[in-house]
């Protein structure tokens, strides 16, 4: 059962590597994605991609996983939010699409945090109120 908990751990955190690294990548496939109304849109696109890694990095380092993973969370709940689902109801079905995966790639952080984090310093009492 631990091998499969390692396993999982490096299956969740790698694609966010790569998430990150495609950030730094030609620039205009991850423009389109940043609202019209954020100011300096190339910075966020980087910045994005920075903050992935940083959470891959954590992860992988087991330092602050618990807390980087909670704020991947809340990342990918801004991003349902303030990109998917205005594009969705625009009529873009693609909004739909990925306002669902990003809605389950949050969830999958917070379990992460929950079970998976080797540092639980910030998500230790979020267990404790669950009664756990």
């Amino acid at each position: 059962m631990n091998s499969l908990r390692v396993w999982a751990r490096w299956l969740f955190i790698i694609p966010f590597a790569l998430f990150g690294l495609l950030h730094f990548g030609p620039i205009e496939f991850s423009l389109p994605y940043v609202p019209a109304w954020l100011f300096a849109p190339v910075f966020w696109v980087y910045a994005i991609g920075v903050f992935l890694i940083g959470f891959f990095i954590s992860a992988a380092l087991k330092k602050l996983d618990g807390l980087a993973s909670l704020l991947l969370a809340a990342l990918l709940i801004v991003f349902v939010l303030t990109i998917h689902i205005p594009k969705a109801i625009s009529g873009d079905f693609l909004g739909v699409i990925a306002s669902i995966r990003d809605v389950c790639m949050a969830s999958g952080a917070i379990i992460y945090g929950l079970f998976l984090a080797e540092d639980k310093r910030f998500t230790g009492k979020l267990l404790l109120t669950q009664g756990n």
